[in-house]
């Protein structure tokens, strides 16, 4: 499971993403691609992280975007955007497609050497010279 949510609405021809991570990462808002707006938590205890931002337009419009961690249901936060006197839920964005995994090396060319490289080592017991029986 991952620890970092993102939210993803489209507002008034803006695309509005807020990005959450771990307590040590920020949270970010992004409007049209760009950071408007991000703060790191102060700590795990912090439930509630709000941040001020602005919708580009003439005059700008400012929104408020607020990510409750106590709302969840089990599974993440809640984000919730104010702006002109209504509140928005922003919907969970679904993942992204997970990089590409690095190629598997073919084993075809030293198989043995392979194993003896990656199999435990077999240490002999120390070599014991006979006593001589008198």
């Amino acid at each position: 499971m991952t620890r970092d949510h993102r939210f993803h609405l489209d507002r008034e021809g803006h695309s509005v993403t807020v990005r959450t991570g771990t307590a040590r990462e920020p949270t970010e808002v992004l409007v049209d691609g760009k950071v408007v707006a991000a703060r790191h938590r102060r700590g795990h205890r912090e439930r509630v992280i709000q941040l001020t931002a602005e919708l580009p337009g003439d005059p700008p419009r400012p929104v408020t975007v607020r990510v409750d961690w106590r709302t969840g249901a089990g599974s993440g936060p809640v984000c919730v955007m104010e702006a002109e006197g209504t509140c928005t839920v922003i919907p969970r964005a679904s993942p992204g497609p997970s990089a590409p995994r690095p190629a598997v090396r073919v084993l075809a060319r030293h198989p043995l050497r392979w194993l003896r490289r990656h199999l435990p080592r077999h240490h002999p017991p120390p070599h014991r010279t006979a006593r001589r029986l008198r």
